[in-house]
């Protein structure tokens, strides 16, 4: 019996235009995700790697950005054909992403306890001291040790490997029903946060 993936990525090309000149960086790419399977794309620097997990998420900087071709379907619906709003509603609660770099995609001004918070609030409506237990919790998970002080703390305050496994606790935040795409191998993740970023 063939299941029906719950990601699928079909003939999908992304092009660039920038002064005049297109230029093609990913040519009709396909895979498939199946509920509870690990998926990897391996290549080497500059092969299109990052810019396919953008693109299922619309996180591209359109319209300089298109796709002259393919299919990005989540759970029967075309991600390319929703509109902002409706994508919305996909990032975070269904997909989300854990970015290359986590310095660059935390907030230097909040601290952790506030982002991990803001989702929390967005796509749960927790707030106060169930939010703050629920951070609690994640952050535990994750391996990160004193998570009650760790709270206050800001990005910088925090060492590369816990930079990330804030990223990975707000990738997690919400019990995703669908998948967290990681934009690099998690290398400094310990084998708790695999563990737990599996069952995803």
């Amino acid at each position: 019996m063939t299941t029906t993936p719950l990601l699928s990525v079909r003939d999908l090309s992304i092009c660039f235009r920038q002064g005049g000149r297109e230029t093609l960086a990913v040519d009709r790419v396909s895979f498939d995700v199946a509920k509870g399977e690990t998926v990897a794309l391996v290549g080497e620097s500059g092969s299109g790697k990052s810019v396919t997990a953008l693109s299922i998420l619309k996180l591209l900087p359109y319209p300089a950005a298109s796709h002259p071709s393919g299919t990005i379907t989540f759970k029967g619906q075309e991600l390319l054909r929703m509109s902002e709003r409706q994508m919305r509603r996909v990032r975070g609660d269904d997909i989300t992403i854990v970015f290359q770099e986590p310095m660059t995609s935390l907030n230097p001004l909040h601290t952790i306890e506030k982002q991990i918070g803001e989702i929390l609030l967005l796509h749960r409506g927790l707030t106060g001291s169930a939010a703050r237990k629920r951070i609690v919790e994640m952050l535990t998970q994750v391996g990160i040790h004193d998570p009650q002080t760790r709270l206050k703390s800001y990005p910088h305050q925090l060492s590369g490997g816990q930079r990330q496994r804030v990223m990975i606790a707000m990738a997690l935040a919400n019990e995703l029903g669908g998948r967290f795409v990681g934009d690099q191998q998690i290398r400094r993740s310990t084998s708790r946060c695999r563990r737990r970023s599996s069952r995803c």
